[in-house]
């Protein structure tokens, strides 16, 4: 309280005290009458004009205020369009986030209006197509060149219709609605192992089932590109995936390391899918970092409020409760 107190008439403390060391000045100079023996001392060199040192004085005391309230001034006016022009930068940052949440949301849903179409008309195409092929095969002439071609076509179509599922998969992950973000974040894992036939653990820790629609999507595409990352620019043999929540700072932590061919800073270049990461870590409040993995290979890191605590702080702030 009285920290408070201070800070808040720091101004009108500090005039006082200068107003209270010339109060204190001038009583004990009148006491012991420091001018008078100041101006006996100097009469005895008037022939060298010493007795007007003391006006001299007074002449750069009052030249030595007022240059120092112009300097004042100045710094004074250089601080506020400063701080201006850090408002203005943090407007135009809240603004760029807020533009870039509305465009990663954009995206979902066009990639989820998509992955409908695909699902609803092209996967079923594909069925109907597999369907009737096997209903050829199946009534012709064993063996017959009908027969083998049947049987291509509904090969074709199950490969096709694979192909679809996997790029379902890729546009909208439904285990993020049926599995939760861990369980995702796993199947993610195996299928991605067995594809690139690298090892892929993943490392989880607390309590990471309330993050919340817009939290999860961000982290499993973050993961999502850092693996595809991985299977592109490295050698690794071992990915080590980390995600857990600090109870005790309210902080979800995300790491993924590699064990590739190593870190380079000078090779390191922000692509598309490093800029989409980060807007995605900035969409959380966090803020996505690379650096040398403790396994030899690269590190994607990402750390970022609880978003329920960080919608609770938020909403004090605009309410103004403690």
């Amino acid at each position: 309280m009285k920290r408070t107190y201070i800070r808040k008439h720091r101004h009108q403390i500090e005039l006082a005290l200068i107003v209270a060391t010339a109060a204190v000045t001038f009583v004990a100079s009148s006491q012991a009458e420091l001018y008078e023996r100041f101006h006996g001392l100097l009469i005895r060199y008037e022939v060298v004009q010493a007795d007007e040192l003391f006006i001299a004085l007074l002449g750069l005391t009052v030249a030595l205020t007022l240059f120092s309230a112009m300097r004042w001034r100045d710094a004074r006016h250089e601080l506020a369009s400063r701080i201006a022009a850090e408002r203005r930068l943090k407007r135009l940052a809240a603004r760029n986030r807020d533009l870039a949440q509305a465009l990663i949301g954009l995206q979902e849903a066009e990639r989820r209006r998509f992955a409908h179409e695909l699902h609803d008309h092209f996967g079923q195409c594909c069925n109907a197509i597999r369907i009737d092929a096997v209903f050829l095969r199946d009534h012709l002439e064993n063996p017959s060149a009908e027969k083998r071609a049947a049987d291509r076509i509904a090969e074709s179509a199950d490969d096709l219709y694979q192909t679809v599922r996997g790029l379902l998969y890729e546009l909208r992950p439904a285990s993020l609605d049926s599995l939760g973000l861990l369980g995702a974040v796993q199947s993610l894992c195996e299928s991605w192992e067995e594809r690139s036939t690298i090892n892929c653990a993943l490392l989880p820790r607390g309590h990471l089932d309330d993050l919340g629609e817009d939290a999860n999507i961000a982290v499993f595409r973050i993961i999502q590109e850092s693996l595809s990352n991985v299977m592109k620019h490295t050698n690794a043999s071992h990915v080590r995936i980390f995600l857990g929540h600090h109870a005790e700072t309210d902080m979800v932590e995300l790491v993924i390391e590699d064990d590739g061919s190593g870190y380079d800073a000078a090779k390191v270049r922000p692509g598309l899918g490093w800029l989409g990461m980060g807007e995605r870590a900035s969409m959380l409040g966090g803020a996505l970092k690379i650096d040398k993995s403790s396994l030899g290979g690269v590190m994607v890191s990402c750390s970022f409020r609880h978003p329920a605590r960080a919608h609770a702080i938020e909403f004090h702030k605009v309410t103004g409760h403690d």
